[in-house]
């Protein structure tokens, strides 16, 4: 009840407001002016489509260790002066890391990240019947190395794939490259067909800028098992197409019966993912007006893997949608 009471005192305080105002409208200013954020933002507005190359260049240049200790002193003296700070950067954090998002558009993410080896040495840890999967997320990443004690990395490349490639029949696998010691100084840059894993152990961490492209990757992240290296799964790597499918969910859900046009636009969609995930939230709102186009699906789908899952969707709703299935 004292913390309680403690608090209420501050944000009751007259000053309160504005001094919180004041003191995030102050560091705004700061990174803008003062750390260059305010220049970035507009060179980015000027380069819509960067190459993984690139962005790798601009934010290596950009995040230079000497500003990277000017934003954490920043964050740490603003925390200090006022507990209800504001920070310009969104905080972020995993089983093994925390940090923040120091740029963030719809090419890429920038993030700064603070790894200990305790808790990856946990986070690693299996059990007894424990199943581990491995995901190549099918996009670059580039790592800068900021700080670093006995801290390693372990790579993997995957095989050679393409969209109108059928996963489900390809025996895709993955093998294992090189484990890299990490230096203060380091840079690496990770191909989308290519991923790795924090692998250090007790005592060790790092500060590393991860670099998280958007653009130029892979049709699909591929997940597989590790222990057998067999596909598992698989996922939209890139963010509109997930966005659409979240748009055709969302139509299923709220029940948009005024949506039949919308859906049939994503059920035509150049992704075959979308155009399955589509078909299948089309089914469970409207199934007389989507059954015409899984039959259609079926016939004429460019993708085997889609084909076949129409062709089993009918065999499966005939059961329960006989009239349909008999016209």
């Amino acid at each position: 009840m004292k913390n309680l009471q403690d608090v209420l005192s501050v944000v009751r305080h007259p000053d309160f407001r504005q001094t919180l105002l004041d003191d995030n409208e102050r560091s705004v200013l700061y990174y803008n002016r003062a750390l260059g954020f305010g220049d970035l933002k507009r060179s980015l507005q000027d380069k819509r489509d960067m190459t993984p190359e690139e962005v790798f260049a601009l934010c290596s240049e950009f995040f230079t260790e000497d500003r990277i200790r000017k934003i954490v002193a920043e964050e740490r003296a603003c925390a200090a002066r006022n507990p209800f700070y504001g920070s310009s950067f969104q905080p972020i954090s995993g089983e093994f890391f925390g940090g923040m998002v120091l740029v963030s558009t719809d090419q890429f993410s920038a993030m700064l990240l603070g790894l200990d080896g305790f808790e990856i040495d946990m986070a690693k840890r299996r059990t007894p019947g424990d199943r581990r999967t491995l995901t190549f997320g099918g996009q670059h990443t580039f790592l800068k190395i900021y700080r670093a004690r006995d801290f390693t990395l372990q790579t993997w490349k995957m095989d050679p794939f393409a969209d109108e490639d059928d996963l489900a029949t390809s025996g895709k696998t993955y093998r294992e490259g090189p484990s890299l010691v990490c230096e203060p100084g380091d840079t690496f840059h990770f191909g989308a067909d290519e991923a790795f894993e924090y692998t250090s152990k007790v005592g060790a961490h790092a500060l590393v800028l991860q670099v998280q492209m958007y653009r130029h990757g892979l049709p699909m992240a591929l997940e597989f098992d590790v222990d057998s290296r067999s596909l598992v799964g698989a996922a939209s790597s890139a963010q509109e197409p997930t966005r659409l499918q979240m748009l055709a969910t969302a139509m299923r859900l709220f029940g948009r019966q005024d949506a039949g046009e919308q859906m049939e636009r994503l059920v035509a969609h150049p992704s075959h993912y979308v155009r399955w995930h589509a078909m299948r939230e089309y089914l469970g709102l409207n199934l007389e007006r989507a059954w015409p186009l899984l039959e259609r699906m079926c016939a004429e789908d460019p993708h085997p893997a889609v084909r076949r899952a129409a062709q089993k969707t009918i065999h499966h709703l005939s059961d329960v949608a006989p009239a349909l299935a008999a016209e």
